[in-house]
C-alpha cells in the first residue's frame, strides 16, 4: 500500500468505512475519515472509543500494511 493509495481511501466521497491489515496480524477499523490522517512517512489512525469518538492513536508505515478491507455500512432497522 501506498500513501497514495490510503489518501484515495480517506478522501473517496461517499466515504466507505475500512480496515487495515498488517503484516504483523494486528488490524485497524477506519469508520470514518476523521480516525485517519496520512502523512507522507505513515498513516495515523485513531481507535474509535465509545460514542463513535477517536481514542488513541498507532503510527503505521505504509509497508506494514498487508491489505485493505472495506466494511459494509451498517443497515439501520425500520422502526
Amino acid at each position: 500500500m501506498t500513501q497514495k493509495d490510503i489518501r484515495a481511501l480517506v478522501q473517496f466521497q461517499p466515504f466507505k468505512p475500512f480496515r487495515l491489515h498488517l503484516v504483523d496480524g494486528k488490524d485497524l477499523r477506519v469508520p470514518h475519515p476523521d480516525f485517519a490522517l496520512v502523512t507522507a512517512d505513515y498513516v495515523v489512525v485513531a481507535n474509535e472509543l465509545p460514542g463513535g469518538i477517536p481514542g488513541e492513536i498507532d503510527l503505521v508505515p505504509y509497508e506494514h500494511i498487508a491489505r485493505v478491507e472495506m466494511i459494509p455500512r451498517k443497515l439501520r432497522k425500520a422502526a
